[in-house]
């Protein structure tokens, strides 16, 4: 008899889930509209007062000043400086009305890269490729951190850029397109 009456009283008592839902959800904005009342004391607009006026006034122009000359980024990585000091990627040659002979440039020389390739066989098919045209490649392999292993399919050096013209031309006929590269010499191939 004492169980049952400790029972009758728990399910007295007992409140269902959806009301103290409820309850918590009163309570959290009870809690925030005392927080704003108390952080725009001297406003005398609420929360959504004050988010409505801001609509009606004009928004103020800042003060103009002068700018600031842009100071160019620092760079993070040593590649960034080390690169341009071995290769150098030419710009497309243009078609000019009379031939200009340049000067040749002392301590570079110039190098034709047909390709790059994950695989070796692709880069030997290139290769074998440009030889069937009469070219003369080389593979170079390299390793690109966090990409893996490479080859490149290079042709050249050559001493003067009207060489690697001639030969860039060999190839657009043969439907690639070569980036044109001018290193040092004692970083060819």
């Amino acid at each position: 008899m004492a169980q049952a009456r400790r029972r009758s009283s728990r399910s007295r008592f007992r409140k269902p889930g959806w009301l103290l839902l409820l309850v918590g959800i009163g309570i959290g904005v009870a809690g925030v509209m005392l927080w704003q009342m108390y952080s725009h004391r001297g406003d005398g607009r609420s929360g959504l007062g004050n988010f409505f006026s801001s609509f009606s006034k004009p928004a103020e122009k800042p003060a103009r000043k002068e700018p600031e000359p842009a100071k160019p980024p620092k760079p993070k990585f040593d590649f960034y400086t080390i690169l341009p000091e071995t290769e150098t990627v030419l710009p497309e040659r243009r078609a000019r009305a009379k031939p200009v002979k340049a000067k040749p440039e002392e301590g570079v020389s110039y190098i034709l890269q047909a390709g790059s390739f994950a695989g070796f066989e692709e880069a030997d098919q290139m290769k074998a490729k440009l030889a069937l045209a009469g070219l003369v490649a080389h593979i170079q392999k390299i390793i690109i951190e966090g990409k893996g292993e490479y080859h490149r399919v290079r042709l050249g050096p050559y001493e003067k850029i009207e060489q690697l013209d001639a030969t860039a031309i060999q190839l657009q006929k043969l439907g690639i397109k070569a980036i044109r590269l001018k290193v040092k010499k004692g970083e060819a191939g």
